[in-house]
């Protein structure tokens, strides 16, 4: 890649591509991208999942936040992402607590009963 990427990640965040890496063994891509967002706090993981999914033309549900790493105070962090070809494949490799994490829940912010 001559120049890097960018993508839309929210109103006030911006990522650069850094890289994408095809892994064929696995059926996935590799990607890691770096965001800026000074000013504000870090983009939220459905924020990014949104924004790679739209950028490589996949399936939202197909892409997996593995990390995203702020620096304190500098307003730029590093994201690693893994966007599956299929459910199947990515529910084999991916800890079901990741696939979770980039989620809206449902009733999210609602006491539970009991």
């Amino acid at each position: 890649m001559s120049q890097a990427q960018q993508i839309k990640v929210s109103e006030k965040a911006e990522a650069l591509l850094d890289n994408v890496a095809e892994n064929k063994v696995i059926g996935r891509k590799e990607v890691k991208i770096k965001i800026y967002h000074i000013g504000s706090g870090t983009p939220s993981r459905v924020d990014v999942k949104k924004a790679i999914s739209n950028f490589l033309g996949s399936k939202e549900d197909l892409v997996v936040v593995r990390k995203i790493f702020t620096s304190y105070g500098a307003g730029i962090s590093e994201a690693v992402l893994h966007v599956y070809s299929d459910k199947e494949t990515m529910e084999r490799f991916e800890p079901i607590h990741l696939i979770k994490r980039g989620t809206k829940a449902e009733g999210a912010g609602e006491a539970k009963n009991g």
